[in-house]
């Protein structure tokens, strides 16, 4: 066959278009191959017709015979003409192809050979089979014919779409849109199966993981599929998944993708784990092994060799009570909060434990100390190079941080950095800010100034303080919750977000104007100012946005309570 065809898209797609199409047959040969003379340009051409054959027991299924009674055409994506058709005959095997008429009424047999081995290329069979394990599917399947289920012809009568043209059997639509990709699968038999079933209900299958991949399918948490996934938060799933969405093959109503139906077959972020505890109190070790087991793990005491992770406080642990193998996972705390937050099990790399005596940590603490008018410059190259080397060594979402340390005063700008927060690595150029200005009134307080000018200037730093406070709640806590695309799912529903923040983004806006009111005075500061004003001025703000505040105090602060409670990722997220 001459290699001067072209491609001709339809011009509507169905929601049922497969990429499978450009591998079928009539693409190829068959179709192809009906018009190879040379017609005359106004010789009108033979139309092909959809002939539906339904085999046994879909013979007998009222529901599918009516349903046949709505569906007129078999739709086709994209055909294959040859390219010395004449313009006329090419407009016309278009026309033909892209939208098959169903004219005849369907065909109900028991033995299919007889139109299985027809040839009749007037007609386009797809036969239409309840069982895809009975001989006949078969049979069917080897003579590479059009296959259907009668779940699709049901869903298509019920979305008044066309018969999908698909060269794969296809049964169902519970995969329907799907991009699968499957990882640390040995047995190919078992592979095989569950990219068979995925095909029959609709799913495209990849071998490479993109970013056009839905789901991950995964047999173990290892790999540079599992990172990627984990780093993209694309869901990642058992086989199990696969094998209960065809147990449901027959519900026209029911999707693989249902919350509900799908969080039951996630991978859990400490499966395959084995998790042992360091340097934590006895409640607090307690409370982290039953979550352990809550996320899919196991945990073992501190030493034991079967362990996968020993989970460090880095704050309490100087150094290792024994030489961990290799084969031992040390990491801090950060990862074993971070895996629950984001609903999978983060890389280990970039939260490993270094002793304090270790070389690797004495040098950086050395470079970080340094008291040069460069040292900045080098705090910063130091910075971009551990960024680096995290970045050739694994993908997490979340950048490893140093906890607070008992030891030291936490200032309210570390509360307000939050690039130390696990937030896909990224600071808080990537999230809505509330601007706040920074404090222009940075002079010590003269001794000559009036009591009146220092009462004003203690309510100024008051209310300062109190703006930043309100900042931290909301940049730190309530931007991240209500941040879309967040790693593993939305932590919280928006109505928990919207009754534990409540009013406090509209008391921040209130008070961060009065502060900057307040700053414009004390910086043009003169005996006559009245602070009183600047209070009287958003008086009508204070009585809009207080009370609903108050009012909802109690319910704010049971919700709270209540999801850290029952939810382990928000428990999670405030741990981080």
């Amino acid at each position: 066959m001459a290699d001067n065809s072209v491609l001709v898209p339809a011009s509507s797609r169905s929601l049922l278009a497969d990429s499978s199409v450009l591998e079928s047959k009539i693409a190829e040969t068959s179709k192809e191959n009906l018009f190879t003379g040379s017609a005359d340009a106004d010789e009108e051409m033979p139309q092909v017709e959809t002939r539906v054959v339904l085999v046994q027991d879909a013979g007998r299924n009222e529901a599918l015979l009516k349903a046949l009674e709505t569906v007129k055409i078999m739709e086709v994506p994209v055909i294959k003409i040859r390219a010395n058709c004449p313009e006329k005959s090419r407009e016309s095997l278009i026309k033909s192809l892209v939208n098959m008429e169903i004219k005849h009424p369907c065909v109900t047999t028991e033995s299919v050979e007889e139109y299985a081995e027809a040839d009749a290329p007037e007609f386009e069979n797809v036969f239409v089979i309840s069982d895809f394990q009975h001989p006949t599917f078969r049979y069917l399947y080897k003579a590479e014919c059009r296959v259907l289920g009668p779940p699709i012809v049901l869903f298509c009568a019920q979305k008044g779409e066309a018969l999908p043209f698909t060269s794969r059997p296809l049964y169902c639509a519970s995969m329907l849109n799907l991009v699968l990709c499957f990882t640390g699968f040995r047995k190919k038999e078992e592979l095989v199966k569950l990219v068979t079933l995925v095909h029959h209900m609709g799913g495209i299958i990849r071998k490479d993981f993109s970013s056009k991949v839905t789901h991950l399918v995964a047999c173990s948490t290892h790999g540079d599929k599992f990172r990627v996934a984990v780093s993209l938060g694309t869901p990642i799933m058992k086989a199990d998944w696969i094998l209960k969405a065809w147990e449901k093959r027959n519900e026209l109503d029911f999707c693989a993708t249902d919350e509900e139906f799908k969080s039951e077959f996630k991978v859990s972020p400490f499966q395959d784990c084995i998790l042992s505890f360091l340097g934590f109190s006895d409640e607090e070790r307690v409370s982290m092994e039953e979550m352990t087991i809550m996320q899919g793990g196991q945990f073992l005491p501190v030493g034991d060799e079967n362990c996968t992770h020993l989970v460090v406080e880095e704050n309490s642990v100087k150094d290792l009570p024994f030489e961990p193998p290799k084969n031992l996972y040390v990491v801090k705390q950060e990862w074993f909060w971070g895996s629950i937050q984001m609903d999978a099990r983060a890389g280990e790399t970039m939260y490993l434990f270094e002793k304090q005596d270790s070389p690797a940590l004495k040098k950086s603490v050395s470079m970080l100390s340094l008291n040069t008018p460069s040292s900045n410059r080098k705090k910063r190259r130091l910075k971009d190079t551990l960024a680096q080397i995290t970045r050739e060594t694994d993908i997490s979402p979340f950048p490893p941080r140093k906890r607070p340390s008992a030891e030291h005063s936490l200032s309210m700008g570390s509360l307000l950095d939050i690039s130390n927060t696990p937030e896909s690595g990224k600071s808080l150029s990537d999230t809505p800010k509330i601007s706040t200005k920074p404090n222009k009134i940075l002079t010590p307080v003269p001794q000559t100034q009036s009591a009146r000018w220092q009462v004003a200037m203690e309510l100024y730093q008051t209310e300062s303080n109190y703006v930043d406070i309100l900042t931290t709640i909301v940049q730190l806590f309530q931007v991240p919750l209500e941040k879309e695309g967040q790693v593993g799912g939305p932590i919280l529903a928006p109505e928990e977000i919207k009754t534990i923040f409540a009013s406090i983004p509209e008391i921040l806006d209130v008070h961060t104007k009065i502060k900057d009111d307040l700053e414009k005075m004390m910086i043009d500061w003169a005996e006559t100012k009245s602070i009183g004003e600047v209070i009287l001025c958003y008086s009508k703000d204070f009585v809009k946005t207080y009370p609903p505040f108050v009012n909802f105090f109690e319910m704010s602060k049971e919700t709270i309570i209540k999801c850290e409670r029952l939810k382990p990722r928000f428990h999670a997220f405030l741990k981080v």
